[in-house]
Parts: C-alpha cells; sequence; structure tokens
C-alpha cells in the first residue's frame, strides 16, 4: 500500500514540476540571433564599431577602487609608493581580514584595522615607510651595480 502512495505521489510532483518548468528562449541569453543571410561587409563593421565608441563607458575607476583611490589616476604611483602602502595595509592587519571567507566589513574588528590604516596612511608614518622602501630600492640596485663594476 505504502508503494503505491509513494508512486501517487511522485507522480504528481513529477507533473507538477514538469507544469511549472520555465523555459527561456535562447534570446533572453545571448540576444538576437545574427541573421544567417547575407555577409557582414567591412564597413558595416567599422559603422557598428564607430556607434560603440560613442557609448559612454565607465572609467576604470568606476570599477574598481574607493573615493580615497579615486584622486590618484591609473599608473601615477611608482612602485615604491605601492609598496609602502601595501606594507600600511598588512602592518593594520587588513591583508589577513581580506583573504578569509568569513571577513565581515561590519565588524567591529575591521572597522578598527582600517581605521589605524587610514591613520598611518594620511600621517607622516607613510612618508616614512616611503623612504625606507626608497632606501632599501636604491641599497638593492646599488648592490647590483657594485658586482658588475668588478
Amino acid at each position: 500500500m505504502h508503494a503505491k502512495h509513494f508512486l501517487a505521489l511522485s507522480a504528481l510532483l513529477l507533473a507538477a514540476g514538469t507544469a511549472a518548468a520555465q523555459t527561456v528562449p535562447a534570446e533572453a541569453w545571448v540576444g538576437t540571433p545574427i541573421a544567417a543571410t547575407g555577409a557582414v561587409t567591412r564597413a558595416d563593421v567599422a559603422a557598428d564599431l564607430q556607434r560603440s565608441a560613442r557609448i559612454a563607458a565607465a572609467t576604470p575607476e568606476a570599477w574598481v577602487g574607493t573615493q580615497a583611490s579615486a584622486g590618484s589616476a591609473v599608473g601615477t604611483l611608482s612602485r615604491a609608493e605601492v609598496q609602502a602602502d601595501l606594507n600600511l595595509w598588512r602592518r593594520a592587519g587588513l591583508e589577513t581580514a581580506s583573504l578569509a571567507d568569513t571577513a565581515d566589513s561590519n565588524a567591529p574588528r575591521y572597522a578598527q584595522q582600517v581605521a589605524a590604516y587610514q591613520r598611518a596612511r594620511h600621517s607622516g608614518v607613510y612618508t616614512a615607510e616611503l623612504q625606507r622602501v626608497q632606501g632599501a630600492t636604491g641599497s638593492a640596485a646599488a648592490g647590483h651595480a657594485t658586482p658588475a663594476a668588478q
């Protein structure tokens, strides 16, 4: 008796699932299909490129970064400046906080780490770290130049 009820329930669920299944046309996923008749000319491609070039695109700063980093144009920081900033980020403990799968950006500990990083970044600590990194880079470059000179 239980087998009959199980089979009837299974059939009912299968029928309800099939009826509730929603099919999505391919156009909703990939857009309107390209017409197979006729060839696309070079002029058509060039015209399409010109149309798409006129559409305003977001700047890279709109994709990634923060309000603080929006003032720096892409590629304007030196390697030493980036390294000094990264060192301050690591000292504040934000590297491990960022890597954790369970990082909670609303946690008080995280807010304290961000505040410590920002204090260091906007004070003489950053300048001192930058000078330290530049000095290490300069001595490393000098170390490489000395053996070559001999």
